[in-house]
């Protein structure tokens, strides 16, 4: 983790960030992103995702397979932080806090409006 320059920021641990992320990502259980099998063999972890593969049509994934974090070196705590907090601070007030630059934070923001909070599939943000 990066030092932080403020450190009265709390930050979530990144094993409870990826529990958090799991439970969303598989809430119904670990399926196969590409045929949507749930008949699948847990190949064990490699870093901070765990890795699988299809038992029906043979491909391999893990956690962040066909998300927009697969290619994230962001911890995933510094992601949640940002999910939690953008509403409230401004992407350079979350930056200083974080030791990151704006241009990462800002581009993380993005991700997470335009994937999400304002993606109808997902999210109505007319519903009040």
């Amino acid at each position: 983790m990066k030092d932080m320059h403020n450190l009265d920021v709390e930050i979530p641990d990144d094993k409870i960030a990826m529990a958090f992320f799991r439970s969303i990502r598989w809430i119904n259980g670990v399926y196969c992103p590409k045929c949507g099998s749930y008949n699948i063999n847990n190949r064990g972890q490699q870093g901070r995702v765990k890795r699988y593969s299809c038992k029906d049509c043979g491909s391999n994934f893990n956690d962040f397979t066909g998300t927009f974090f697969h290619k994230s070196r962001i911890p995933m705590g510094v992601m949640l932080y940002v999910l939690f907090n953008m509403e409230n601070k401004t992407v350079t007030q979350m930056a200083e806090e974080l030791n990151y630059s704006r241009q990462c934070i800002s581009r993380i923001s993005k991700l997470f409006r335009d994937k999400l909070l304002n993606n109808s599939e997902y999210f109505d943000s007319n519903d009040e």
